[in-house]
């Protein structure tokens, strides 16, 4: 038994019913402990904040470049079985969240170690910080895109600083956020997609002309399930982040399967049939083209805000498992700086490096999902009185070779490539070194005692 004083009462509690008690949630919105089983939310709420990630511009700029090269019948298909891979593991991630109620880098705590896990939320929280910039930067000029007559206010760097700050908003919120802003943006985007969808599909002449536009240019079956797995492979890996709010592992999936399934694959197809419509892979354009000058205004704003909010909130998600300061101000600290850098225009320049670490995400999913469903078996613990080791080689090892693998192999998608060496070579290097007795982590176990 522990005791824990909040000031005016003391409450004895167990290492099981310590995530109960408010004191332990120090860095707020469950950062670094488990969420407790009263703050877990309806499947629905989840599966809405799932959807809200999932729909974002680059789905409608996949479903343009699909369109490039396969006829609307195909390009449906190549969409959901993209869409099905992504499920696939994004919800066994998810499913671990939700069970042990924590996020990604939480997570990684038992496969990497307690200093190892520290990698996994800089990494998570770098790439997420340097998307969330190039969105800022986008934001301001879509803005200024569909209101160039505006002035200040919709100039494409003071539109990118007032669109920065909202998203900020939105995430220091955290979940609670979240999930307002999905509630109200997710109908209003699905309403207006649904209108432009209608309005491509008169312009081209019905459905059946639509179904027989062929594409300029030839593309594999094969390579436009690769481009919809390729559109949203590094956000599949952090689906904890999300899940770990769902009351079950079911739950998890189902918000899982929501979010990229039917969500994921309603906005591709919606770009596509934009696309195949109206000839043009420029999505702003070719909803302009259609008539759609505000519905338009409504997808690409909201698509933008509701995942870029989103990857704020991984990235201090994966900071708070680095520093001992409250989620909140790290969404204020990052999401300043990164907001500056898209005001600035500099995060263009951070693509390629952008590019290069959203390879080294899906290895890291991968290892946490062959030590926690193959290896452990669903046994891990938090909380009070669990003990780390320091570093647990074996998991930067494969992380590593399975980053370069996934860099160098030119067959496929290199994301969902790296995520599966990542499997593959943390199991075989963790079974080799146990059959040969090899000494495999470093660092001094540490205690877990407060939940950080």
């Amino acid at each position: 038994m522990k005791e824990l004083s909040n000031n005016k009462e003391v409450y004895r509690v167990t290492s099981q019913e310590i995530t109960k008690v408010g004191a332990v949630d120090a860095h707020g919105d469950y950062a670094v402990t488990s969420v407790s089983t009263d703050q877990k939310k309806s499947t629905l709420d989840v599966s809405v904040v799932s959807a809200g990630f999932c729909i974002c511009m680059s789905g409608l700029f996949t479903g343009a470049a699909i369109a490039a090269g396969l006829g609307l019948q195909d390009a449906i298909i190549a969409t959901i079985f993209g869409n099905i891979i992504l499920a696939g593991y994004g919800g066994l991630l998810g499913s671990a969240g939700a069970k042990e109620g924590v996020a990604t880098a939480v997570l990684a705590r038992h496969s990497f170690g307690r200093q190892g896990s520290m990698i996994v939320g800089a990494v998570l929280a770098l790439t997420m910080l340097g998307w969330f910039s190039v969105q800022v930067g986008f934001f301001g000029l879509t803005i200024n895109t569909m209101f160039p007559a505006g002035g200040l206010l919709t100039s494409v760097r003071f539109a990118a600083l007032w669109g920065g700050i909202l998203m900020i908003l939105t995430a220091y919120y955290g979940y609670k956020g979240l999930s307002i802003l999905s509630k109200i943006a997710i109908p209003a985007i699905v309403i207006t997609a649904i209108i432009g969808i209608f309005a491509a599909v008169n312009q081209a002449g019905g459905w059946e002309l639509l179904g027989a536009i062929k594409p300029a240019q030839s593309m594999t079956l094969g390579t436009g399930i690769v481009l919809a797995v390729g559109s949203f492979a590094g956000g599949a890996s952090a689906q904890a982040d999300i899940t770990r709010y769902a009351k079950s592992p079911k739950a998890a999936w189902i918000a899982t399967i929501f979010g990229f399934i039917v969500a994921n694959s309603f906005v591709i197809i919606a770009g596509l049939i934009t696309t195949l419509a109206t000839g043009s892979g420029d999505l702003p354009s070719s909803m302009l083209a259609l008539g759609l000058g505000f519905p338009a205004l409504i997808v690409l704003l909201a698509g933008q805000w509701t995942t870029n909010d989103n990857n704020l909130y991984t990235s201090s998600l994966g900071l708070s498992n680095l520093f001992k300061t409250k989620k909140s101000k790290i969404v204020v600290i990052g999401g300043s700086i990164a907001t500056l850098i898209g005001v600035a225009g500099l995060a263009d320049y951070f693509v390629l490096w952008l590019t290069l670490l959203g390879i080294m995400i899906p290895p890291m999913a991968g290892i946490i999902i062959a030590d926690y469903y193959l290896l452990k078996q669903g046994r891990y613990k938090f909380g009070p009185g669990t003990k780390y080791v320091g570093i647990y080689w074996p998991a930067i090892v494969a992380w590593i070779l399975a980053s370069i693998g996934g860099y160098y192999i030119k067959w496929g998608v290199a994301s969902l490539n790296s995520l599966i060496l990542g499997l593959l070579f943390y199991l075989l290097i963790a079974k080799l070194t146990e059959k040969f007795d090899i000494k495999v982590s470093s660092g001094i176990s540490v205690e877990d005692k407060t939940g950080f």
